[in-house]
């Protein structure tokens, strides 16, 4: 018997997410070499199908090479295909009309490097052997006191709204049609109640994926559930949310999938796929306008695929920094610690310094928030060194949702699908803006 202390444990290979492989390396660095040496209009489109083309076996990669392809390189090509290419459009807060070639560059070279880090951090493999058994560990329990601990997250998720229209159903009713829209009456602030409806999300997912594991009658009573749990986010026209809610639906849809190749099982996983992005394409649609003009949205607005914009946001945050403020030097995690004290108890809580002068100067005093993309913002902080740590630091986090993900049995740990399935959510939600607001 060995004592030797220092001696290198060895880690099961079938319980480690696949590698990344030299096809897929090769794929991701040919736009990093295109986008350095050209700006012509059909490399973008290159860069585009390159960048769908790369596959991935698992799910972590496939949502880092997903994010970067519908976050920023749908937005590219969007620009591309303008009567004029990268124009800017009437309206933007920049005293132009096209985007100028060096801010163009600079966009492409982001994004390509931030495609490349992205993989190279999910290829670290660094030793976490102890707390991923942990939380594998956690098996499922339906009994009593587990049962009124799921019936109070569907609570959760209602009573902020009840509480603060005093329970007039009329009033609950009518805030929930309006959505985004102008309305009579104000919406709740964000605070206490604000995050305790944060619970109600993971009960909307839990219960969701009940339904979906369970065969008898009771399934119908779990969708009922997940649906009242869902109705408040979803109507809201919050998109990250209905993402944070669908997606372990989708993991567990895809957990059964695997290893199968027979019709139904194509066709569950295309069907919920479906369900995922029409829900949020008429989230879109009607924020803005109510769901009461549900069927009157002209059909551009429901078959536009580039919603995300976050191409362009990149290159307004390089137009502001550092050409009108020096570069923030602003840790992001600060702020992921302070999140959760409500305004209330803070009235002064600080909020991030790069995104708020982004804003002022997009919106200029307008009563809307914008976001300047996960790579803009760290460029406006570090500049290319932050780039180059988010990509990795993204990369990093999507590798140990699969390495967790593979130590999972469905059947058992339905609940900590959903952690999985909402730690995914978050991952392809920092696409847009690395930030609490996309992690609750």
């Amino acid at each position: 018997m060995s004592f030797n202390p220092f001696r290198r444990r060895q880690t099961d290979p079938a319980r480690m997410p696949p590698r990344v492989t030299l096809v897929q390396w090769t794929l991701a660095s040919v736009p990093v070499l295109l986008s350095a040496i050209t700006t012509e209009v059909n490399s973008y489109k290159t860069l585009a199908i390159i960048t769908q083309t790369v596959r991935a076996r698992v799910v972590g990669k496939c949502c880092l090479v997903a994010g970067v392809f519908v976050f920023y390189w749908l937005d590219a090509v969007a620009l591309t295909l303008q009567p004029t290419a990268f124009a800017i459009r009437e309206g933007f807060p920049i005293n132009a009309t096209l985007f100028t070639q060096d801010l163009v560059r600079q966009a492409l070279i982001y994004v390509s490097l931030f495609q490349l880090l992205v993989l190279m951090g999910y290829s670290i493999r660094l030793r976490f052997d102890r707390p991923l058994a942990f939380l594998a560990s956690r098996i499922d329990s339906l009994s009593f006191d587990r049962s009124i601990l799921g019936l109070s997250l569907i609570l959760c998720a209602v009573l902020p709204l009840a509480t603060y229209y005093n329970f007039d159903f009329d009033k609950m009713v009518a805030a929930l049609v309006a959505s985004r829209s102008f309305a009579e009456f104000d919406g709740p602030e964000p605070g206490f109640a604000q995050h305790l409806a944060m619970f109600g999300i993971y009960g909307a997912s839990l219960f969701f994926v009940y339904a979906l594991k369970t065969s008898t009658w009771r399934r119908l009573g779990w969708l009922f559930l997940g649906a009242i749990a869902a109705l408040p986010f979803v109507s809201a026209g919050t998109r990250h949310i209905w993402l944070y809610i669908s997606l372990p639906s989708v993991l567990i849809i895809l957990r059964g999938f695997k290893g199968r190749s027979d019709n139904y099982g194509v066709i569950g996983l295309a069907a919920a796929v479906l369900v995922v992005l029409l829900v949020a394409q008429l989230q879109f649609a009607y924020r803005g306008v109510g769901w009461t003009e549900v069927g009157k949205a002209p059909a551009a607005d429901l078959s536009q695929l580039n919603s995300n914009g976050q191409f362009t946001a990149l290159l307004f945050a390089e137009h502001l920094v550092p050409n009108e403020h020096a570069y923030f030097a602003e840790p992001s995690e600060f702020y992921f610690l302070i999140h959760w004290v409500p305004r209330q108890l803070w009235p002064e809580k600080p909020v991030m310094e790069s995104w708020a002068f982004y804003n002022d100067s997009y919106v200029q005093g307008a009563a809307f928030n914008v976001t300047p993309s996960v790579i803009g913002q760290f460029h406006m902080s570090w500049g290319l060194p932050g780039v180059i740590f988010i990509g990795a630091w993204l990369g990093f986090l999507a590798m140990l949702g699969d390495r967790l993900l593979v130590l999972l049995d469905s059947n058992r740990q339905r609940a900590m699908f959903v952690v999985v399935g909402m730690f995914y959510a978050f991952i392809i939600s920092s696409f847009r803006f690395y930030s609490p607001i996309y992690f609750s």
